[in-house]
């Protein structure tokens, strides 16, 4: 190994033993870290890549999992160079947390909710670098400076869950880089976050990489992200490495199909389509489960799918030469802020501030902005699952802000929402079939139990599930599927209006654009109208006729979605298309040019 390697890994091979017998999650993955270099690990979930930063740091839980074959040929500043697949358990946390760091991909879960950020980071220090208390509280501020935390002093008493999703990340970040590692494994650092907030995550990595001389590894779904960051671009699937090269070679030249469907998926920003590309324009499977390649370029994908300026202003002319079928008359939601012992109200949060727009049959309605924005509140409010301070809500002519009863839970059946989180969203207890079922039941749909039996798997086949999966539990779905889930559920009770509430955010790009590309085809054969919300700006423009950007409890700014992104208006929403990952190669080779100099 050269002085600047820090670890290669060679041949690894990572199995887990299940009851239905060996699963072999990392297949002969090889690959190195150099200091100062970002390489980027990208691939779906499922791939491998999450497991091959865990071998790495040695912490598959053994069993079921096992690494099985190959080295972790590691560069220790202490002890040379080492091979961790044959260090003792009790010397390797000597270099965990101490030389090799981890952030993992949800911060909330991965801080102790009962302890102060500051201690969690104090710990470490305390730990690992032997420090007092009163010296481990003046590193950690200076730490909290140094990942540019707002307010460290007060930020550092303060628990998990009273600061934002950003500032959480940038404690992990902080409780990582406490004892300066060579090695930062990022699994997945940003992808809950909003493009503002992930833009400067990751603009905050790279000068701490620069700083440090230290090497990252950086794991992510996104290819968008990954051009942002990265050196070397590693792509996995199903536990091999499919590719691998530089950043400008895999965005320049893809060689596998994967990887050509992985850049592919992302909604583009220059030109508006009809359906997103997905996996299977570029690669199928045989029955034996062996990959058969398509021969088709990114580009030839994408030309076929092309939706012209002139077919747009016709689908707009038709769509706004109706009545409108929702009106949002001034709408406020207010949440008082109290204070004292007899809970005296001081202040109101502004979580929707004086808003208005119409949204017509058939269209899709974009709800754009940062988290806090308001744009959830509003979403909730439309529906009444939170009560509003002042306005109207006007659906097919009728105010709906006082009614309540039965006439409330007609308009909730005839508008509904998909939630972000398809998990949380349904029982764990019951199967998949009855979760569909039941809001037939409560709104007396379909006749009899028989035919909505009928139905239910009607609505699993419209949504690419097997019918057959009807007595099944959602821990028994991926993700993708969840979400199917909770589209078939929402499309039981034959709504006319759908609020998509981040129904996306949380999905790899691929099953994201087959995600999109169902809304889009049930929007058209049902004849639904959406509000789709989202933090991600470059989705919402794919999906939406009109877009609204939001900020602080009002609208910024509302216009056709195309031209929001080419001609914004505001200040805020130029920042919000500044901060999305593109993937563009004149960026992509200055960026690599320069580093390659270095």
């Amino acid at each position: 190994m050269s002085e600047n390697m820090l670890t290669e890994i060679q041949e690894l091979e990572t199995v887990f033993n299940t009851d239905e017998g060996t699963v072999k999650a990392v297949d002969k993955v090889t690959f190195s870290l150099e200091k100062g270099r970002t390489v980027g690990v990208v691939g779906e979930s499922g791939s491998g890549k999450s497991v091959t930063s865990l071998s790495l740091m040695r912490l598959i839980p053994n069993p079921p999992g096992q690494i099985v074959g190959g080295k972790l040929m590691y560069h220790s500043r202490s002890k040379g160079l080492v091979d961790l697949t044959e260090v003792p358990e009790n010397e390797m946390r000597e270099f965990r947390g101490n030389e090799i760091a981890m952030i993992f991909q949800e911060p909330m879960t991965s801080l102790n909710p009962v302890f102060t950020c500051g201690n969690q980071v104090m710990e470490a220090l305390i730990l690992h670098q032997n420090m007092s208390k009163l010296e481990a509280r003046a590193r950690t501020l200076e730490l909290f400076k140094e990942v540019e935390l707002p307010r460290p002093e007060k930020i550092i008493d303060a628990y998990p869950h009273q600061i934002s999703g950003g500032q959480k990340q940038r404690v992990m970040i902080a409780m990582a880089m406490s004892c300066n590692p060579q090695i930062l494994i990022a699994d997945e650092p940003t992808t809950a976050l909003d493009v503002t907030v992930q833009a400067t995550i990751l603009d905050l990595m790279r000068k701490l990489r620069d700083s440090h001389d230290m090497g990252i590894i950086f794991i992510t779904h996104d290819l968008g992200v990954i051009a942002e960051i990265a050196d070397h671009v590693v792509v996995m699937y199903k536990g091999i490495i499919v590719e691998q090269g530089s950043v400008w070679e895999i965005f320049s030249n893809p060689q596998h199909p994967y990887t050509k469907g992985l850049l592919a998926c992302r909604p583009p920003l220059d030109q508006r389509l009809k359906l997103l590309p997905t996996m299977a324009d570029f690669m199928d499977e045989s029955d034996s489960g062996e990959m058969i390649e398509k021969k088709r370029s990114v580009t030839e994908a994408i030309h076929d799918l092309i939706i012209t300026p002139e077919e747009t202003k016709k689908r707009h002319e038709n769509l706004y030469d109706q009545e409108a079928i929702l009106n949002v008359k001034n709408l406020k939601t207010y949440f008082p802020v109290r204070e004292g012992l007899f809970s005296k109200v001081v202040d109101h949060v502004k979580a929707v501030d004086d808003v208005s727009f119409d949204v017509y049959p058939g269209e899709t309605l974009g709800l754009v902005g940062e988290s806090g924005c308001g744009k959830t509140t509003l979403g909730r409010t439309i529906l009444r699952l939170i009560e509003p301070t002042e306005g109207r809500i006007v659906f097919h002519g009728k105010d709906i802000t006082d009614i309540g009863g039965d006439e409330l839970r007609d308009i909730r059946r005839r508008i509904q929402i998909i939630f972000q989180d398809p998990y949380s969203s349904l029982n764990p207890r019951i199967t998949i079939g009855s979760a569909i079922i039941e809001p037939m039941q409560v709104h007396n749909l379909h006749g009899d139990d028989i035919t909505r039996r009928k139905k239910v798997q009607e609505l699993l086949e419209r949504v690419n599930l097997d019918p057959g999966h009807y007595n099944r539990y959602p821990h028994e779905f991926s993700g993708g599927q969840r979400q199917r889930i909770c589209i078939a559920r929402a499309l039981a009770v034959q709504p006319e209006f759908v609020i998509c509430d981040e129904s996306v955010s949380a999905l790899d790009v691929s099953v994201q654009a087959q995600v999109l590309n169902l809304l889009n085809e049930l929007r058209d054969e049902f004849g639904l109208t959406y509000i789709f919300i989202s933090h991600d700006l470059s989705v919402v423009k794919f999906m939406s006729d009109r877009m609204v950007v939001m900020n602080e409890g009002k609208i910024e700014e509302m216009d056709d979605a195309d031209m929001v992104y080419q001609n914004p208006q505001t200040d805020y929403t130029k920042r919000l298309i500044a901060a999305i990952p593109r993937g563009d190669l004149k960026d992509i080779e200055k960026s690599y040019l320069s580093r390659k100099l270095d």
